[in-house]
Formats: C-alpha cells, sequence, structure tokens
C-alpha cells in the first residue's frame, strides 16, 4: 500500500517551501477545467510537480510518473527507486511497481516489460473519484511522451490533454526556480572563465567537450546538458563533438548547459587564439545588435513575435535563413521552452518566464551566437545569467 512520508531529508533546500504554490496554481487550473487529476509522464513535467530529478529518465524502461490530485501528490516509481522518491519528494505519497508482463500494442521494447504494472498501479489510484484525467502530453505527435493512459485498464473517466494547464503554470518561474537557473549560470560563468587553461588549438572537438563537461561537474552542475563545442563555424553548431581538430586560424564555438536540481543554463561564448579579423568582429556585432534590439522591448504583455521582428531588423536576415530557425526560446526544467523568438510567435510574454535571447547570424560564412537569458518581472528585466562579452574572446 501507498504510504504517505514527510519532507525527505535529501529533497534540495527550498523545494518544501516552494511546491505548495506550484501546486495551488495547477489545482486553480484544474478546477477551471473541471480536472480531478492531472498525470504528468515526461521528466521535466514530473519534476515541476514533484520535484524530482533521476537519471533514470532516460532508462524508458521504468516509467517515473506524477499524479496531482485536488488534495494529495503521488508518485509512482519503480520499486528500486521509490526509496530515492521519499527522501527527494516532500509530503508525495508514494507507490511502487515491479511487476513484469508480456507486452501489448504499443510497447515494442522487449518480451517483458515494467510499464503495464505501472499502468495499473496509476488505475488502481484514480479509480472512485469524479472528474476528468487531465493528462500533459496526451496523444502528442511531438515530443516522445509516453501515453500511459492506455496502460490504464478499466479507465472510465474523460481523458483530456492537459499540455496547455502546465504550460501556462510552468512559465510563470517562482524565485526558488530563478535561484536554481542562477546557480546553474553561475556554474557555466566560471566553467567559461575557466576554459582558458584548459583548451588550445590542436585539440579536438572531443578533448574540448571532454575538459568543458569535466569543469562543469568539477564546479557544482548535478548535470551536464546537451552542450556545443565547435571548431569549425561554418557548419552548423549542433550535432555533438567530433575527431575535427581547432586549428589556430578557427574560431571556437562553446555552448553550454549545466544543470541544478533539473534547471537548465544556457548561453555561449566564442574564442579566438589570435586576434579576430575585421569580418568576424563584424558579424558578432550583427549578432550583439540583434540582444540590444530584445532588451529595449522585452517586458510582460508583449509579444514573443515583436520581440522577434526587432531582432530580425536589427540583425539584418530572415531567422530561416541561419541554421537555428529562431532568436531565442523559454527556458527553464528544459531547453527550449516556449515561446521562440520568431516573428511569427503570438505568445505573450508573462511576468515571471524565462527566456534565452539567442541572436544568430551567418556572415562571410561563419556562424556567430551572442546568449543571454533573463527572468521577465513586472518591474523589468532582470538578468539569470552573466552579460555577454563586447567580442569575441581572445586567447
Amino acid at each position: 500500500m501507498p504510504e504517505h512520508h514527510p519532507a525527505g531529508s535529501l529533497a534540495p533546500p527550498g523545494l518544501a517551501e516552494d511546491l505548495p504554490g506550484r501546486h495551488a496554481r495547477l489545482r486553480h487550473e484544474m478546477a477551471e477545467q473541471g480536472l480531478a487529476w492531472l498525470l504528468a509522464v515526461r521528466d521535466e513535467t514530473v519534476t515541476y510537480l514533484s520535484g524530482y530529478v533521476s537519471t533514470t529518465f532516460r532508462m524508458h524502461s521504468r516509467p517515473v510518473v506524477a499524479l496531482l490530485s485536488h488534495d494529495a501528490l503521488h508518485v509512482v516509481a519503480a520499486e528500486t527507486e521509490v526509496d530515492s522518491v521519499r527522501l527527494r519528494v516532500p509530503d508525495a505519497i508514494v507507490s511502487p511497481y515491479v511487476e513484469m508482463d508480456p507486452p501489448g500494442p504499443g510497447l515494442p521494447d522487449g518480451h517483458l516489460q515494467f510499464a503495464p504494472h505501472a499502468g495499473r498501479v496509476l488505475a488502481d489510484l484514480v479509480e472512485g473519484r469524479d472528474g476528468a484525467l487531465g493528462v500533459d502530453g496526451l496523444e502528442a505527435a511531438w515530443p516522445p511522451v509516453g501515453q500511459l493512459t492506455r496502460l490504464m485498464p478499466g479507465l472510465r473517466r474523460d481523458v483530456v490533454d492537459a499540455s496547455s494547464l502546465v504550460w501556462r503554470c510552468r512559465m510563470r518561474k517562482s524565485p526558488w526556480e530563478v535561484g536554481r537557473m542562477r546557480r546553474s549560470a553561475e556554474i557555466l560563468r566560471q566553467v567559461f572563465e575557466l576554459m582558458p587553461e584548459r583548451i588550445r588549438p590542436g585539440m579536438t572537438e572531443r578533448e574540448i567537450s571532454r575538459a568543458f563537461s569535466i569543469a562543469q561537474l568539477e564546479l557544482g552542475a548535478h548535470e551536464v546538458g546537451p552542450h556545443g563545442a565547435v571548431a569549425r563555424m561554418q557548419h552548423g553548431l549542433f550535432g555533438g563533438p567530433t575527431d575535427a581538430v581547432w586549428h589556430p586560424d578557427e574560431l571556437l564555438y562553446l555552448d553550454g548547459a549545466p544543470i541544478v536540481d533539473g534547471y537548465w543554463a544556457d548561453y555561449c561564448r566564442t574564442y579566438a587564439a589570435r586576434p579576430a579579423s575585421r569580418s568576424e568582429r563584424a558579424g558578432h556585432a550583427r549578432a550583439r545588435a540583434g540582444l540590444e534590439a530584445a532588451l529595449s522591448v522585452i517586458g510582460p504583455e508583449v509579444s514573443a513575435g515583436s520581440v522577434g521582428a526587432a531582432m530580425q531588423a536589427a540583425i539584418g536576415t530572415e531567422p530561416d535563413e541561419v541554421g537555428f530557425g529562431r532568436f531565442g526560446h523559454g527556458i527553464g526544467l528544459h531547453v527550449p521552452e516556449p515561446p521562440s523568438l520568431h516573428p511569427d510567435e503570438d505568445a505573450l510574454f508573462v511576468a515571471d518566464s524565462t527566456l534565452c535571447i539567442e541572436p544568430t547570424v551567418r556572415h562571410d560564412g561563419l556562424n556567430h551566437v551572442v546568449e543571454e537569458t533573463y527572468w521577465v518581472t513586472s518591474d523589468g528585466l532582470q538578468p539569470i545569467s552573466p552579460p555577454a562579452p563586447p567580442g569575441i574572446v581572445e586567447l
């Protein structure tokens, strides 16, 4: 039987005080829509509901699920993980599963699987309460979201998509959440200061990526998120490090994402091992002009589209003419989060939202990026990351 546990001794400091505010906002939205339950399967929404972060999020054989009612938070996890949940999630009712079943429809990976038992545990929890079940990412085409409602036998209630409800709440970050993001950003600031001592021309992208990742962990990151170490800035900036060598005449792009308690940093630096050329300085200056244009217009109730249009005018390029396809995005428990800084985006910034301003330009064959992150408050923009350097960092 599920057990009710007090605040775990390993919960992040301040989480027990922050979760009730999140739950109150979610429950208000649930009441407005007549929902009795809110079900979260994708990892960042599980973290938003519970504060729980786990490396097993990447192991898709054992789902970790958060289920919010109007009077309790439930977490369903594998028997081997429930001790960790109980220690780290304040005031949760934790329910285990452990049995392996032959797979049914929608379960392609292996002859025996844990997910059907997780579905039965969820079905037992929601049985006997009136009202609809709201599901984050229900029937999502993308991104991939586990559809555990298909494994809940005898589910006799309305099931509705609650993704918009979740995003309305997630986009408003609490001071505690912003504090986690600032900690991540401070770690990355220290890493970028350290990099000139640890990297040099002649190293491969893999060697640079290794040094970059190790520094993030040494300086306090809980996880190292997807990051860029690109020695060939005429190429696209995504895709992971290779054995390509950073040559002395090339620029080096480093983009980091240390994670603390699930919350991301995201900003970059461009390095040169010799004086930057006039063309390189001009390309960087165009990207920086996009940053300054964004900072001049962003605020509560301002559309992300108007910000994207201002950046487009300042940079002098369409977003689809650069590899990123936009000039920035929301940030928090994932990168990216909504909205996109793009002229066609109609979403409005709300007070307490967070964003990564990321103007990108292709100039004389090279990609140039400048990046800063901010908290949009009713009193104006507050920085999360440190200011971007005025130019390319020359080692």
